[in-house]
């Protein structure tokens, strides 16, 4: 109790008594029952701002994408890593099947669907399948990618659907574009309206860095039904996406490092090196070895022996000791974590897996995976696109109207199974038990579940006509018999 309490005590007992008491929980809620929300010399080097999502992937944006370039493009371990996600998630790519219902109407589809992926590029590179691969890439590398729609005449589509795909990284997005009005909000080049819903991107014509006079000329705004913008929300209302590899990019550097400077001092362990040491003016026994520019050369390497100027010789003795493989190991595993890899698979070191470890990693590494396949590359491009192509190819006479138009179903890339004998009966386990129908049993093999039984039937006529017998005929039992085995005789 200060002085002042203590005065006012004197008059007003419980007063005072109050004041003391108030004070007391002051100092209590000063001193925060949360470590990390304390000050003091252990946390002194934490900085943390209460800014929205937006001002800290406003700030960092560019940087951190430049650097996760150059990560990739000169460490193997980001290359990796986009190698691994990219695979898992698109693999060959994500299949759209159409499941109207109809059998003629799915075959209209599927038919012209086959004709325009293979020509779906504006550019005239690539398919479908490795747009989504190109795409998911640019989203993980450079936080965010854009795929425009682009509408052709019928002459310039050549026979299939009048529609084509441009993809685009996220620098053509303008991020100068980026304020605030009553009626009209952009964010970093993202047109926003009531409660934040997206209205367009406003899109540069040519990418900023192409040292063209076209890259500097004014971005125009492009309606969001024509595109499909890919990023990985971390927070809400984010409107741009963050380099994936941002967690990462201290520790692969501080990693790269740690492995050049192993390197140096393995050669230097393996350079057991002599120096001669004579008197000033004396006579050298061995000539100074001298570089094409008559330098001497000062760099130690395995065998030489060295002129210091004295009389005796002595030899170098490098350390041995290192503790590379310890650092190096926990390092690579941080580097896995926060990329969503298992170790083996950033960088493929088997020598204590087995199968009950690898498949634990997998399991987890597979949630991530169906994450980005279900929450954003189904839902914000290969869905878009089929119900883009629908409509676009309803309008050029290439399908039939249908009130109830054409929904489709995605089928993901399979999981290849660590232990093929182990899973594929675990699976028929669980369609024997109701676990999953026999439809999601075959599309989690990565395949059309119609055209599968279209295909069986196809194959049991064929060989029910011309009376081969094969073992792979699923109506025989195993093992190439042609009927069951009688029962042994009781005895």
């Amino acid at each position: 109790m200060n002085v002042l309490d203590k005065v006012i005590s004197v008059f007003s007992p419980e007063a005072g008594l109050k004041r003391a008491a108030s004070r007391q929980m002051l100092d209590h809620f000063r001193e925060r029952d949360y470590a990390s929300a304390q000050t003091g010399r252990r946390n002194k080097a934490w900085r943390a701002r209460a800014t929205s999502a937006n001002v800290e992937v406003g700030g960092a944006l560019g940087t951190l994408r430049n650097r996760a370039r150059d990560f990739v493009r000169n460490r193997w371990m980001g290359q990796r890593i986009l190698d691994v996600l990219t695979s898992h998630v698109v693999g060959t790519g994500i299949t759209v099947v159409p499941n109207t219902g109809s059998d003629r109407a799915d075959k209209a589809f599927s038919s012209a669907w086959e004709e325009w992926q293979e020509v779906s590029d504006a550019e005239g590179v690539m398919g479908f399948g490795a747009m989504q691969a190109l795409t998911v890439r640019s989203m993980v590398e450079g936080g965010d990618s854009v795929v425009r729609m682009i509408d052709l005449e019928m002459g310039e589509a050549d026979g299939s659907v009048p529609m084509r795909l441009l993809g685009l990284e996220g620098d053509q997005i303008d991020t100068s574009r980026d304020r605030y009005f009553a009626d009209q909000t952009v964010r970093l080049g993202v047109q926003l309206g009531k409660w934040g819903r997206r209205k367009g991107l406003w899109l540069l014509p040519e990418h900023p860095g192409d040292m063209s006079l076209a890259s500097v000329a004014a971005s125009s705004l492009v309606a969001w039904e024509d595109l499909c913008h890919l990023y990985r929300p971390l927070r809400f209302g984010q409107v741009r996406g963050i380099s994936w590899f941002a967690p990462l990019l201290v520790t692969a550097s501080e990693i790269q490092d740690l492995m050049e400077a192993a390197i140096v001092q393995a050669r230097t362990q393996a350079s057991f090196a002599g120096f001669i040491k004579r008197q000033p003016g004396g006579m050298n026994v061995l000539a100074a070895t001298k570089d094409e520019k008559g330098k001497p050369v000062t760099r130690i390497e395995p065998g030489m022996i060295a002129d210091i100027g004295e009389a005796d010789i002595t030899f170098s003795n490098p350390s041995s000791q290192s503790a590379f493989a310890e650092t190096y190991i926990a390092g690579m595993q941080a580097m896995a974590a926060g990329a969503g890899l298992t170790y083996d698979q950033m960088t493929g070191d088997l020598r204590q897996a087995n199968y009950s470890s690898l498949r634990a990693g997998k399991i987890e590494f597979r949630r991530l995976v169906e994450q980005i396949q279900y929450h954003i590359v189904g839902p914000r491009l290969c869905m878009p696109v089929a119900r883009r192509f629908a409509d676009r190819a309803v309008m050029a006479g290439k399908l039939a109207y249908r009130r109830a138009g054409y929904p489709c179903d995605l089928i993901m890339p399979a999981n290849e199974p660590i232990d093929p004998k182990k899973d594929l009966e675990a699976d028929i386990l669980a369609v024997r038990a109701g676990r999953m129908s026999p439809q999601e049993f075959i599309s989690a093999w990565g395949s059309d579940w119609r055209k599968v039984v279209a295909d069986f039937k196809t194959f049991f006529a064929t060989i029910d006509g011309s009376g081969v017998a094969l073992d792979i005929d699923p109506r025989r039992p195993a093992g190439g018999r042609t009927e069951r085995p009688e029962p042994a005789p009781e005895t």
